[in-house]
């Protein structure tokens, strides 16, 4: 099987698990942002922060070291899941140490015991089968999709019984903890590699981790810097409106859109030695990336008050100003994230880590500087960071394997012309009357069918005689054909 098809089928796999998760994903939220209060999302958000940094100082970048490689041994395997638990495990003996300064520094007491039980997750998820890499190298998600359903299938059922019976941020720690048991038990169910503790090759796997330990850092910095601003100059029940739009802006992209770039990554890693077919896959990945994002994030920009109304209720709507800026992070957040795992499957680490630190250091005295008035200036100025940002890695990225802007450009035109007219047309459509779910549900409705079809009829007319168009029709074609086999 070609590595197209194989993409495709994966992404498609990915596309139907991760359609449940986002369905779980938004009635969890609907629920959750009606039974907890701002406060309660603050300390979620500060546990989640704290994690994600202490997290980023031990990864091990096991996994981009494995597909990258070109062959794979089983001691390769053994030393990076040994590397995870060991660096991991003492992290999370360190995060319990340090729970309680940091609950002070934050003026959250509840943050202490909150940190130190969510900290578990760390050497819980460590402890996973390596052969769950050999899925993502391979290309096969069929594995995963079973794994994941039950995972997040449970992991709902404990957050949103635990909300009900006693609603406070514990839910939401809770089915961190069950969600990581899961997923880790599982693992040894769907790949029959079973480990063994050696540290043979870590050396090799430290020079090529080394530079994502430290890119992480400056990753996470330039991801929760304005939220750490947030919860330092507007407090923490601020803090948990903030970041709960935020996370309602990027639901598409964490339960659909990122994961299904991943086959896209793998394909990429694979034609890295070929410099006219790591030209074609990169650009190739960025339009489908492109066509998807945009309507999303102009539905979003359009809507903000709207969406907040029927996904987190009329009590969240002081905040519901945030997620038009929002929109320019999702769609940046989707785009960042592919183009730098292109960067990172060429091995070019050191660059992407350059490029992180300069880019970090701008954002943080730009928002330093512009943005402590109110939570809206803070958002949009994190938003069109952001835009800025991903628009100088794109060139970078260009520079490197020569995809071609224009060409991009030119392939991205069905998606921008269909979604600014299908935008034009709903603007046309006046519903202030009707209630709020009718008139989310007619104007999402519409808006996804007219830019879904208007894309298909401008792509027919402008990219028929592409490659890129008869790759794809390619692929569809082969699809259909192993359905009816």
């Amino acid at each position: 099987m070609s590595a197209s098809l194989r993409v495709l089928k994966s992404a498609g796999l990915l596309l139907s698990l991760q359609l449940v998760q986002r369905g779980l994903g938004i009635i969890s939220t609907l629920v959750l942002a009606r039974l907890l209060l701002p406060e309660h999302f603050g300390v979620v958000a500060l546990v989640v922060i704290a994690l994600q940094f202490f997290e980023l100082l031990v990864e091990t970048g096991n996994q981009q070291y494995i597909i990258q490689k070109s062959q794979v041994s089983d001691d390769d395997l053994n030393t990076a899941w040994s590397m995870d638990i060991a660096i991991k495990s003492g992290m999370c003996l360190l995060v319990i140490l340090l729970a309680n300064p940091i609950a002070r520094f934050f003026d959250t007491p509840a943050l202490t015991l909150a940190l130190s039980v969510a900290a578990l997750t760390l050497p819980l998820r460590a402890l996973k089968t390596p052969g769950m890499m050999l899925l993502a190298k391979e290309i096969n998600y069929r594995p995963l999709f079973r794994l994941t359903l039950w995972q997040k299938g449970l992991s709902f059922i404990t957050v949103i019984t635990w909300a009900l019976i006693s609603p406070s941020h514990w839910a939401v720690i809770a089915g961190s903890l069950v969600s990581a048991v899961i997923f880790t038990v599982g693992s040894y169910r769907v790949h029959s590699f079973r480990p063994r503790w050696t540290l043979i090759h870590l050396r090799q796997q430290w020079q090529f981790s080394q530079w994502l330990v430290l890119r992480g850092i400056v990753g996470f910095t330039r991801s929760q810097i304005d939220n750490l601003m947030v919860s330092r100059w507007f407090g923490t029940a601020q803090l948990g409106g903030y970041n709960l739009v935020r996370e309602v802006s990027l639901l598409p992209a964490l339960s659909a859109i990122i994961p299904m770039s991943e086959p896209l990554l793998a394909a990429i890693a694979e034609s890295k030695k070929q410099a006219d077919a790591l030209a074609y896959r990169v650009r190739l990945s960025l339009a489908i990336m492109i066509t998807l994002l945009t309507p999303v994030t102009a539905f979003i920009m359009m809507y903000p008050e709207l969406i907040v109304r029927v996904l987190l209720g009329p009590d969240w709507g002081a905040f519901a100003p945030l997620l038009a800026p929002f929109g320019l992070f999702f769609f940046t957040f989707c785009l960042f994230a592919l183009i730098s795992d292109a960067v990172i499957a060429q091995g070019r680490v050191k660059l992407l880590f350059g490029f992180d630190v300069i880019s970090t250091v701008i954002i943080i005295a730009v928002l330093w500087t512009v943005a402590r008035e109110s939570l809206e200036s803070m958002a949009w100025a994190r938003g069109w960071l952001a835009v800025a940002t991903t628009a100088a890695l794109l060139i970078i990225l260009a520079r490197q394997t020569r995809f071609g802007l224009i060409r991009l450009a030119y392939l991205c035109l069905p998606t921008t012309i269909s979604t600014a007219l299908a935008a034009w047309s709903i603007r046309q459509i006046n519903l202030a009357e009707y209630h709020f779910l009718l008139a989310f549900f007619t104007l999402g409705t519409t808006f996804v069918i007219l830019a879904a079809a208007l894309t298909g009829v401008l792509s027919w007319l402008l990219l028929k005689h592409t490659a890129e168009w008869q790759q794809i029709g390619y692929l569809w074609r082969t699809l259909r054909k192993g359905k009816s086999a």
